[in-house]
This record gives structure tokens, sequence and C-alpha cells, in this order.
């Protein structure tokens, strides 16, 4: 057709600027985006694209090229659009300026971001990226370019690194005071936070950037925007916003007639009726798809319209209907796998190509500049000879000196750790004094205990053994008429009365009475001394480093035994235990703990008061508080109180603390011990041991 009509169009074709108007004509007309193109302008476009070919203008081709690309792309002939990128990049590398390719480069790959293959759009975006960095000396394209990253890369779910080149772009637009185009970076924002399902704040972010979109008529980022609206409240489950929202991003795509964004809406929108169980409006909206996406070639909702059909029909038993949707899905996808993969090998062909070339460029250059980088290898190496003729001299002495120094830090090393062995067994030996010392010093406060608390039993038990035999001895002539007669049943009137006359002789009532009452003593007492030699057990017992599981209540009661001679009736005791189980612990350890602190709660209250004692299960812990009505502490105090060892002026301020002997157990349990204490107030001691 060209051919045939070019002698009659020769003459006007030649006039200086007639093709530059017209490439200007359709680039002013369709470079936008926000218009709807007409089959005939393109097939006008393609004629005069031939044209120039023929007459080797490949600065206009290139021109014209990228906007016949998104001709295509408008039409939804992502085919030719894909091409006619492709052939403006080849045509500009002729006629056009690294800018004008970094564009053209941005443009391609923005076009393989709606396609959602994103591997391809991050290559062509990262080759434009390099472009602006090196020749756009004003960097007002790079922002835009970083976007497109970081769309590819929302759509591939790598949602961190798309953050960070939408912070890139709006810190490299806030230093150039640039405003334009920020509701692209609020939408792609807006993605994300749908994609982390923070629904709330995508929806402000989308209904931020609609009115602005609205107010520059730009349907084609309303249609964006809508969409990801849509998504968002359909993955919110609010269905009816969902519906309006579609609903507007199909009426804005039906205003500049995309019909391949018209295919997506309404597949959207039979998603979103079939979600919400609206099965015949969704068939209806799935149909009208396919109408729409057959007239570009858009077989990706067509494949998607013709699947959710199938599965439709066949949960709803019309299997024969499934079974045509099926064979439709098939038919399609056959096509489309066909074109796929003829586009896969395209690709390759041109990246090989272009790889060709650049090896072949890289080669060039390495001729040219071979002669010049073996004369700079060479005086290199004769440099670098001199350098290290110089280096290996002056390392030679500092070698020497270095080995003179290292001897003598040797020396002074070995001295230091001679003296640091012999503070070592210094601190071992005093360590030993340590626990040596813990150790006598809670025998020291149980052989008291035992022998207070051992004496009044044993002392009672003894008393009424005395008396015991005193009344034994009383009752021992009865006791022997009574064997007499049991010896000879047979007894003379002598024996009954002498046997009456005992009888008569004593108060059989009182004698009664008081061998009870001495009986319940001597049990009383001994009963008492089992417990005191059960409590003594339990404090004694000792299971070394091991750990065992222990019932914390038993050390604490088995404490207060060996010191009930310390509190008598003046100093009441109140038992709250709330935990009831088992700690895993040094028994012996936490034993010496408890002993010291009521001995020293004892202490500090001085006379008569009271002290509290709970236990709690809190957590992954048992909590052991210990409250006494003693004198209490100052801060100043509080804050000395854990210190190993305790001046004489401290302690007199907090008679109570001895703990020198009790910290050192403590920190063996793995527990921790508080205070909290005003003076004149008591002081209340929590000890936390893990289970």
């Amino acid at each position: 057709m060209l051919l045939s009509g070019l002698p009659m169009r020769l003459s006007s074709q030649t006039k200086p600027g007639y093709f530059e108007k017209r490439v200007q004509d359709f680039d002013k007309k369709y470079g936008k985006g926000n218009t709807s193109t007409k089959r005939e302008d393109l097939s006008s476009a393609l004629v005069l694209r031939d044209t120039l070919k023929l007459y080797k203008r490949f600065d206009l081709l290139a021109d014209l090229s990228k906007t016949i690309g998104k001709m295509h792309q408008q039409l939804g002939l992502m085919g030719g659009a894909e091409r006619s990128f492709q052939e403006a990049i080849k045509a500009g590398r002729v006629g056009k300026d690294s800018l004008w390719m970094a564009a053209t480069c941005a443009r391609l790959g923005s076009f393989y971001a709606t396609e959602n293959r994103n591997f391809l759009s991050l290559e062509y975006q990262m080759r434009a990226l390099l472009l602006y960095e090196k020749y756009d000396r004003k960097r007002s394209e790079i922002p835009e370019v970083y976007n497109d990253i970081a769309r590819a890369y929302i759509q591939l779910g790598e949602l961190e690194t798309a953050s960070n080149f939408l912070e890139k772009s709006l810190a490299l637009k806030k230093s150039l005071r640039d405003t334009m185009r920020i509701g692209i970076i609020t939408t792609l924002y807006a993605d994300i936070y749908r994609l982390q399902k923070n629904y709330a704040q995508a929806e402000a972010f989308y209904l931020k950037d609609i009115p602005k979109r609205k107010a520059k008529k730009n349907y084609e980022g309303l249609v964006i925007s809508y969409l990801g609206l849509g998504d968002t409240y359909l993955e919110w489950k609010k269905y009816d916003k969902a519906e309006a929202t579609y609903l507007l991003a199909l009426q804005a795509a039906d205003t500049i007639k995309r019909y391949r964004t018209i295919g997506l809406s309404l597949v959207k929108l039979g998603n979103l009726y079939k979600e919400s169980q609206q099965y015949y409006r969704a068939e209806k909206f799935y149909n009208r798809a396919i109408k729409e996406c057959t007239q570009v070639d858009s077989r990706v909702y067509q494949l998607s319209a013709y699947e959710a059909l199938y599965d439709m029909h066949k949960k709803s038993g019309r299997i024969e209907a499934a079974l045509q949707y099926l064979e439709k899905y098939k038919e399609v996808n056959d096509i489309n796998t066909k074109e796929s993969l003829q586009l896969k090998a395209e690709d390759m062909k041109a990246a090989y190509e272009l790889k060709e070339r650049e090896n072949e460029v890289l080669r060039l250059d390495k001729e040219n500049k071979k002669n010049k980088q073996i004369r700079q290898i060479l005086i290199a190496g004769i440099v670098i000879l001199l350098l290290l003729s110089t280096f290996l001299i002056v390392l030679f002495y500092a070698r020497n000196k270095a080995l003179k120094l290292l001897s003598d830090e040797q020396g002074q090393t070995q001295k230091l750790l001679s003296e640091k062995e012999k503070l070592l067994s210094h601190l071992n030996e005093t360590h030993h004094q340590l626990v040596h010392s813990e150790k006598m010093a809670s025998i020291g406060v149980m052989t008291a205990g035992i022998a207070h608390e051992l004496n009044n039993p044993v002392s009672s038990m003894h008393a009424s053994a005395e008396a015991l035999k005193m009344d034994y001895e009383e009752l021992s002539p009865l006791f022997e008429v009574l064997i007499q007669i049991n010896k000879n049943p047979d007894a003379d009137i002598k024996d009954l009365d002498r046997l009456i006359h005992y009888l008569n002789n004593l108060d059989l009532k009182n004698f009664n009475a008081e061998l009870q009452s001495l009986l319940q003593i001597i049990m009383n007492g001994s009963q008492r001394t089992a417990e005191i030699i059960q409590g003594l057990k339990t404090f004694a017992r000792d299971t070394g480093p091991e750990k065992i599981d222990y019932k914390i209540e038993d050390g604490i009661d088995a404490a207060l035994t060996l010191l009930h001679h310390k509190t008598k009736d003046i100093i009441s005791i109140e038992k709250k235990y709330l935990f009831g189980g088992y700690v895993k612990c040094q028994v012996s350890k936490i034993n010496q703990v408890f002993l010291n602190m009521l001995d020293n709660a004892i202490q500090a209250i001085g006379g008569a008061g009271k002290i509290k004692i709970e236990t709690i299960l809190e957590g992954n812990h048992c909590l052991i508080s210990i409250t006494d009505t003693g004198m209490g502490m100052d801060k100043e105090t509080q804050n000395k109180v854990f210190e190993p060892f305790l001046p004489p002026k401290t302690l007199a301020k907090a008679p109570a603390l001895d703990w020198p002997s009790a910290m050192p157990s403590s920190k063996n349990t793995e527990g921790d011990i508080t205070v909290d204490s005003e003076p004149g107030s008591g002081t209340t001691f929590i000890i936390k041991l893990p289970l």
C-alpha cells in the first residue's frame, strides 16, 4: 500500500519539516495517554513509520515508534506495543542521545510492569537509571524511574525493597522541590499497605490520590487507583464499597476506551459477585469481560473469566456448561502459551544480539586502549618495584624493632600472668572462707534453735515421767494384791479385804484425770520433738550443686520451726501459702536464705510484732514475700543492702540484713531478691525463683 501511494505523495513528503510535523502531531494527540486511540490513526501512523524507514530518518522513526507503542497499548494490543517500543530503542541507538534512550527504556520498563513481566521491567528500568545517573544533570527524571522500579518489586512481593526505592524517590523530589506526579508515590504506598493487609491505611492513601487525578482528568491513573481501592475493599470484605469502586474503574476505563482495562475491571467485578455468591451477576460480568477482551490480545483476563465460569458451573452441577467453558479455556490457553513462547524466543534473540553488539564495542574499546594500558602497566611495574624495595628495607628494620618490643612485652605478660594466678588463688581461698563462714553462721542459728526448741518438750516429758513414777509407786501395793488374786482365784477373805482397803484409800477419779494429763503431756512433747527433728532434717538436707524439685513452703516451715524460740508469743507469724508447687533449686542454699531472712526479720522487730509470709505463682516464677514490722530502712541503706560486705555503720541502720551469707545462696538458685522499705514502716523482701 505504501509503495503504490508513494509516487503521488513524494513531492509533499520531501517538503522541509513535513515528517517532523506529522510525528509531532501523533505524539501530541496520543503521547499523553488520556485519549482514545482510533484504529484508522494507528494505520496512518504505521504507514508513516514505513515511510520513515525508507528515508532512513532514524531520529523521527524512534519518536514515532515510541508513540505507536503507546497507541497499541491504549488499544490493548500489547504484542504490537512491545514490538514498537523495541523498534524505538533500536532506531534510537542511531539517531538519539543517551537521555532519550533512558526515557524510552523507562517507558518500555513501565510497559512490562503493566504486563506483570517484572524481571524484564527491572532490566529496562535499571538501564534507564544508569543512563540518567550518568547524563541527566538535573536528575529530574530519576524519581520516576525509582517509582517504576518500586512498582515492579511490589508486584514481585518484595515490599521492603519497594519501600526503599519510594523513599529514595521522595527524598530526591524533596531536594529538587518537585511536586509533580507525587500521586504515583501515594498510590504505590497504598499498594504496599494493601499487600501488608493494613487496609485502613491503604484506603486513606488511595482516597488521598483520587481527587487529584479527577481534577486533571487522568483517567488512566484513576483506573489504577480505583482498581487498587476496590481490591482493598474486596480483601477487607466490604463488598458494597468494592462493587462501587470497581464500577468507577470500569467507567473511567470506558471513557478512554481502554478495552484491556475494561476487561480487567469486569473480571474483578465477576470475582466480587462470585465471592459474595451472586452467581448470576458474576456470570454476566465474566461473559462481558470475555467479549471486551476478544477485541484485544488480552488473553490473561479471558483465561481468568473462563476459569471462573468453569468453576462456578462445575460447583452448581451444570457439567455440560462447565465442560464448554473448560474447552474454551483450553483453546485460549494454547494460543496464549504459543504467543508467550514466541515472545520469550524474541526476547532471547534480542538479548543475544544486544550482547553481541556490546561485546563488539568492548572489543574495539580494548584494542584502542591496549597500547596505552601496556605503557601504563610498564611504568606502574617499575614504580611498584622501587616502592617494594623501599618497603622491604623499611620492613626489615621495623621487624627487628618489633621483635625486641615483642620480647619485652612477653616478659611483662609473663609477669602479669604470674601475679594474676596468685591473685586468683587468693580469691579462691577468700571464697572458701566466706562459704565456710556462711555455713558456720547457719549452723550457729540452727544449733541455738534446736537447743531451745528441744529443751521445752524434753523437760515437760521428763517432769511427766517423774509424776508417772510417783503414781506408779503409790499404786504398786494395789498391783501386788491384784497379782496375788490373779494367781489364786480362790483367794481368802483377807486378800479381798486388803484390795477393798487400797481402793477405798485411792481417789480413782483424780488418779484417772492425772494419768490422762501426764500421758497427753508426754505425747505432745514427743510430737513437738518429732516436728523439730523433721524441720532439722528438712533444713539440713544437702543436695550439693545438684538442683532438684523442692517444695518451697517446706523450707520456710523448717526455718520457722528452728526459730520458734525467738518468736514465742511476742511475734505472730502469718502464713499465706498460695503457690503449693515445686521449684528446681539447690535445697541447702535456699534453706540458708530462708533461715537468715527470717532471723534478720525477728532481729529487726526487736520485740512484739508480726511477720507475714506469702507465696504465689506469677508467670513462670514463684514469688516469696517476707514482710516484718521492724524499724525499716532509708534509701541509702537499701542501695547498699545487697553489697557482699556491709560496714558496721550500715549494719547498725539495718540490723535485719546479714547479706554476706544470704546473697551467694540466692544467686546459686538463679533467682532474684528485691527490697521495699520505709523508715519506721517495716521491710518487705521479695524472692523471685524460676520454676
